[in-house]
């Protein structure tokens, strides 16, 4: 169900489907750029027996049998607490490892150094190759070996430069790209989201009649639509006042008027008389009745 919302989504926001690609990509490349490669060199130390084992006229490579253990004492020795101290305070991200070369049957130790800087790898692995003589040494000097009789190394192999090994670019740009489409993604859904609830907010108004759209803006206090133009001559401004006067004249003449035909006849005997309201007098001649 999410997918099948996701697709349509996509479907109708097709435009910033495609921009968010482009930007993915573009965080892709970024995290390629940026990811910091580890760099990997190696050494390999041969171990020679001792001179007294070796005939004057025999050859000493072919009397390497028996140095197996040997080598595996000295790889302990180069991986103790002491030894990994000093080279993390040298580099904390540097990964060495130090034992018998798996690949040959012989007696040599296996020298391989990582990190993230060349100049840093070739360091800590050239400090490793110098401290298997003295660890050897010590080792030798510890259970009292005689100096005719001591194992001695000499240095077989060791890299000129440190090659990137690993991933790490590949995986700098996977995250990239990753984090860039999860993002991009969660930006287009809640744009689709906010424009659909605008669209529904729109269709749930009610339309705009003619009669709303000739109604004047009283609200915005604009009433100059509603108010017609006069157009007066002037000189009807100046009849004007005429006219309220006379017209005062014949109102106050028809008020006289109807006064005097509600006042009843004068009393014979020539006692005053009193104006009624006429509605008095009717309501008294029906309570009379």
């Amino acid at each position: 169900m999410f997918l099948k919302n996701l697709a349509a989504v996509a479907k109708r926001r097709w435009v910033l489907v495609l921009i968010g690609l482009v930007a993915s990509i573009g965080m892709a490349f970024g995290g390629w750029s940026l990811a910091k490669p580890t760099y990997e060199v190696t050494a390999a130390v041969l171990l020679l027996p001792p001179s007294s084992t070796v005939p004057e006229e025999g050859n000493a490579l072919l009397q390497l049998g028996g140095l197996d253990l040997t080598v595996d004492l000295l790889g302990k020795s180069l991986s103790d607490q002491a030894v990994t101290k000093e080279l993390e305070a040298l580099s904390p991200t540097a990964v060495f490892e130090v034992g018998p070369d798996p690949s040959s049957s012989g007696p040599i130790l296996m020298i391989r150094v990582r990190d993230k800087s060349p100049s840093m790898t070739i360091r800590i692995r050239d400090m490793l190759v110098g401290m298997a003589p003295t660890r050897l040494l010590a080792l030798q000097n510890a259970v009292g070996v005689p100096t005719r009789n001591r194992v001695t190394t000499s240095l077989l192999v060791s890299d000129a430069f440190a090659e990137p090994v690993g991933r790490d670019k590949l995986q700098g740009a996977v995250l990239g790209g990753a984090i860039g489409l999860v993002l991009f993604a969660m930006v287009i859904v809640l744009v689709d989201s906010a424009l659909l609830r605008r669209t529904a907010r729109r269709a749930l108004r009610p339309p705009r009649t003619q009669d709303d759209e000739d109604e004047p803006d009283t609200a915005s206090g604009d009433t100059s639509a509603s108010r017609p133009v006069d157009l007066v001559d002037p000189e009807s401004e100046r009849a004007q006042p005429d006219a309220q006067s006379s017209g005062q004249g014949r109102r106050r003449r028809r008020r006289s008027v109807r006064e005097q035909e509600t006042v009843p006849e004068a009393i014979g005997d020539g006692s005053p008389w009193v104006v009624e309201d006429p509605r008095q007098e009717a309501a008294r001649v029906e309570a009379e009745i």
